[in-house]
């Protein structure tokens, strides 16, 4: 099966950021897809992660990454929509999910694991080898479980192995 592309765009890695990407995917999958809401919140907070944690790219310092790009890209295939979010960051850091009880009553942190129930738990992270930056990426079904049956899907606190085919995952290949 091909994937889709529904559409790629190049972001600044600014405060607007998150605002441009939610609109991308309004004008890329409009307000009457099955997933537009869950697709929606789950651009917005992969993108302001890489806004606030991948910063240190391009510019090369730590907070003064506002012109560092960001890539959006949404693809479909197999029932799913998947979500990708290129950063320029040099952080070797991954990704990391907040799962202490007291970070569900912060302001900040929860982002992940947002993204972790809306996607059933099927993101992830991938390191563009010696090239700076990263993938993050979630997949999100087409058609969602109506919000009654959220309780049922996989834990959201581990990442998925990738279930898209090895050709979907950007950046140079592994053995660059």
């Amino acid at each position: 099966m091909e994937p889709e592309t529904f559409s790629e765009i190049l972001l600044l890695g600014n405060v607007e950021a998150a605002s441009r990407a939610r609109e991308e995917v309004r004008k890329w999958l409009g307000e009457g897809h099955p997933a537009y809401e869950n697709a929606r919140l789950a651009v917005s907070e992969l993108v302001t992660n890489a806004v606030r944690h991948a910063r240190h790219g391009v510019s090369g310092q730590a907070g003064a990454g506002d012109d560092d790009p960001l890539i959006l890209r949404l693809l479909s295939y197999g029932g799913l929509l998947r979500v990708e979010v290129v950063d320029a960051g040099l952080s070797v850091e991954e990704p990391r999910l907040r799962t202490d009880p007291v970070s569900l009553l912060m302001e900040n942190g929860r982002g992940l694991a947002i993204v972790g129930m809306l996607s059933g738990g099927n993101w992830g992270c991938r390191s563009h080898g010696r090239q700076p930056g990263r993938t993050v990426w979630c997949e999100l079904p087409s058609d969602p479980l109506p919000d009654e049956n959220l309780s049922e899907l996989s834990d959201p606190s581990v990442p998925a192995a990738s279930s898209a085919p090895d050709d979907l995952l950007p950046g140079p290949p592994a053995s660059a």
